[in-house]
């Protein structure tokens, strides 16, 4: 074996694994969505989920829910995805805030977590009309009426008191 060859076959592994890493930078996002309602619909929306999602309730405004039902949406997803929505009611605004994102663990990025928003956007496109379809049916259980909607960082602290949002369409 040459140098050259050797070279190329210890390197390659490595290349790509930075490549697929590389690929995954910005891939730690979330939807975050203030709408109006008119009562506290987390009772609602818990009765509602609970046929396609965990629910978990953590207190009377809060509301976690996650949905692990997501098949494999290309060739590289030998792993597992899930979606999560955080559902805050505000009763002093009757604002209900809602954080959404999906997680997947993959194989190719040796299972660390990519956290994926549904807002338009060339990253995660095959997975965000289903993302869009459940931010939309939770909306509806809701009864609530958008106010606002913008993408934001996964770790950012939710609810936050200070959401900057921009208007929708």
């Amino acid at each position: 074996m040459t140098l050259t060859g050797f070279s190329i076959i210890y390197t390659l592994p490595r290349m790509l694994l930075l490549i697929s890493l590389a690929g995954t930078f910005g891939c730690y996002s979330a939807s975050y969505i203030q709408a109006k309602v008119t009562d506290n619909p987390l009772d609602r929306v818990a009765q509602q989920a609970q046929k396609d999602w965990s629910v978990e309730r953590v207190d009377a405004n809060t509301l976690h829910l996650s949905d692990y039902s997501w098949p494999f949406h290309n060739l590289w997803t030998l792993g597992y995805s899930r979606s999560h929505a955080k559902l805050f009611y505000d009763s002093s605004d009757s604002v209900l805030n809602i954080q959404y994102y999906l997680q997947s663990n993959q194989i190719l990025f040796l299972f660390t977590p990519i956290y994926l928003d549904a807002e338009p956007g060339f990253i995660g496109g095959a997975p965000k009309p289903v993302m869009n379809s459940q931010i939309q049916e939770i909306l509806n259980w809701s009864r609530a009426l958008v106010i606002s909607r913008r993408s934001g960082p996964q770790s950012e602290p939710f609810p936050s008191g200070n959401i900057p949002a921009s208007a929708t369409k």
